[in-house]
């Protein structure tokens, strides 16, 4: 797909992710990337923090401003969604409320467009019954069709390969419980070669940026 859209709870690692996967594409031959920071839910780390990182590689970086707290559609999203010489990321806010911007979005439906929503299980109310219910809410509001998912099990830094192992093996059982598809494993790079050969299916690995201290 040419336009990727990031969803999930917040804390789950989205906007990580997001920024990852723009960093990735813009070192890629092919379309001008375009990052969107959509997330207006005030969460610790947001994409924003890393916008001249993300410039520095080429990436175009959009934002809307916030007015009154409420969520602002960045300029020009429409155009870009549509425009098949951009490739477009959107990372989008971590509830319902942060999500409802994309359901104005018609150009999202039209577009060549998947949404992913990212699941640490090691986050606060990873159960089933809230998985299910955030994930509900949140692709309702945003008027979309249901996401793959993405697992990101990880404690931050001090994170271990048991960690990620552990926590991919326990969000297994609830994806078929959800009816969800899995897209891929995300790691931190450290870990990537050693996670690769023990899991069943896809592998990202991903350098930690929103900290301020980049790893390789």
């Amino acid at each position: 797909m040419r336009n990727a859209v990031y969803l999930g709870p917040s804390g789950g690692g989205k906007s990580e992710i997001s920024i990852n996967m723009a960093l990735r594409a813009a070192a890629e031959d092919g379309p001008a990337v375009h990052f969107f920071d959509m997330d207006q839910t005030k969460p610790l780390f947001r994409s924003r923090a890393c916008r001249d990182l993300l410039e520095r590689s080429g990436v175009v970086f959009h934002s809307g401003a916030e007015f009154l707290d409420s969520p602002v559609i960045p300029d020009g999203v429409a155009d870009f969604l549509r425009d098949p010489a951009c490739r477009c990321i959107l990372d989008v806010g971590g509830n319902p409320a942060g999500a409802r911007p994309l359901g104005q979005l018609a150009a999202l439906r039209e577009a060549d467009a998947a949404a992913f929503y990212v699941i640490n299980v090691y986050r606060p109310f990873s159960d089933e019954q809230s998985l299910r219910e955030d994930m509900e809410r949140i692709v309702a509001s945003a008027r979309i069709p249901a996401p793959c998912v993405v697992s990101n099990p990880n404690l931050g830094r001090e994170t271990t390969l048991d960690d990620v192992l552990e926590g991919h093996r326990r969000l297994l059982p609830l994806l078929e419980r959800l009816d969800a598809p899995l897209d891929r494993l995300c790691v931190r790079l450290p870990l990537l070669e050693s996670v690769r050969p023990l899991v069943d299916c896809p592998v990202a690995g991903i350098a930690l940026h929103l900290d301020g201290r980049e790893v390789k």
